[in-house]
């Protein structure tokens, strides 16, 4: 059963929401609803080690790492999960760090599906998080720890409020 909003706000109080509206071109649009994500959730986490986040590249993007939950898998188990895949690094986790809503609206079309994508703070369980094994994700192309955040990172205004709340 996935998780509801207001499930993980009782578990670990009110964090950082965003909502916006994102328009899609129809073929995007249309592997979204094939994939199921109507009403769907994706999990991850903003990992810190000595002032720098855990970030992973797809083609030319960086991100958080993070995917989306499995059927019957807990919020938090998914987000570990997902930085495991995506890394190699075991993580605790350490708070709800923010809950983002996405409404993507087919272009040209009243169609639409809602997303939700629930961001945690995740602690390494290692003390030498610097040594994890990389990614066990074809999909990922690069795994680096990042003082920076580089100009082409994913909701890069997000990750750095968290960033910042974290620090």
């Amino acid at each position: 059963m996935s998780p509801s909003a207001s499930d993980l706000v009782a578990r670990y109080g009110e964090p950082y929401r965003k909502s916006e509206r994102i328009e899609l071109p129809a073929e995007r649009f249309r592997k979204g609803v094939e994939r199921g994500d109507d009403g769907a959730w994706g999990v991850g986490a903003l990992v810190v080690h000595d002032g720098a986040a855990l970030l992973v590249r797809e083609g030319e993007t960086w991100l958080l790492p993070g995917g989306r939950l499995e059927s019957g898998e807990s919020a938090e188990a998914g987000a570990k999960r997902e930085v495991r895949e995506e890394t190699g690094l075991e993580i605790a986790i350490d708070g709800l760090a923010a809950i983002a809503e996405q409404t993507f609206l087919r272009e040209g079309s009243d169609e639409c599906y809602e997303f939700r994508f629930a961001t945690f703070f995740g602690e390494p369980s290692v003390p030498d998080p610097r040594a994890a094994t990389g990614p066990d994700d074809p999909a990922i192309d690069e795994t680096a720890w990042r003082g920076e955040l580089p100009q082409n990172t994913f909701d890069r205004g997000l990750v750095r409020r968290l960033l910042e709340a974290r620090v």
